[in-house]
């Protein structure tokens, strides 16, 4: 039986233990669950640990991991150091989710409790989707982007990768978001949004562009 690794302990990172530990008292898919992180004052060699300690210990066979933080720069980052060295991520689908049966979940994405996924959803590597956010048929979400709590996407609507869509914001049907870019909480967005592009308000209006970081 593998171990499942988180890499970030913070607020999120305790969200994804929280998930795992539902998903292995009906599935059983975990010997144990533990913590990476590379600060050291968190690191205590019981719970949490360093990354080199925890490549020293367990083998590609015996450990996957899960990226425990919500910023997509940042959870793209801890993606590609986890992958270059040759180590696999798990994919987390909360069992209240619903999930179309077309759809197919890519390593390291989590799909988080009563979130809802479509048909013919397309959604990438390491996405983020939380708790009672809906994707709607044929939407598509890139690589490490954030579907925040109860947002929502229109049917045919795109957000490209490393973007972030806050809480209880929405995307018109056939919408279009970049790459790198984020929806300010509760926004309403009517109009296709550029990279690197950060808007809010309702309707959606741009309130900075170029090099965003969702927080």
């Amino acid at each position: 039986m593998m171990v499942l690794g988180i890499y970030g302990y913070g607020g999120h990172g305790l969200e994804v233990e929280e998930l795992a530990r539902t998903i292995n008292f009906k599935e059983n898919r975990w010997e144990k669950i533990i913590f990476i992180d590379d600060t050291p004052s968190k690191v205590d060699n019981q719970k949490v640990f360093s990354f080199e300690t925890i490549l020293s210990t367990y083998s590609e066979s015996e450990i996957e991991f899960m990226v425990g933080l919500g910023e997509p720069v940042l959870r793209e980052k801890i993606f590609y150091k986890i992958k270059v060295r040759g180590y696999k991520l798990a994919r987390l689908i909360h069992p209240s989710a619903v999930v179309a049966e077309d759809v197919a979940i890519n390593e390291g994405t989590m799909v988080s409790a009563n979130a809802f996924i479509s048909v013919k959803a397309d959604i990438s590597e390491n996405v983020l989707v939380q708790p009672m956010a809906a994707i709607h048929h044929e939407c598509r979400v890139g690589k490490h982007s954030v579907i925040g709590t109860s947002a929502s996407m229109g049917g045919n609507s795109s957000i490209g990768d490393n973007s972030f869509m806050g809480l209880n914001s929405s995307l018109k049907q056939g919408i279009t978001v970049g790459n790198g870019s984020v929806i300010g909480m509760g926004a309403v967005v009517i109009k296709d949004v550029a990279d690197k592009t950060t808007v809010a308000g309702n309707p959606a209006r741009v309130i900075k562009e170029g090099d965003v970081r969702a927080f």
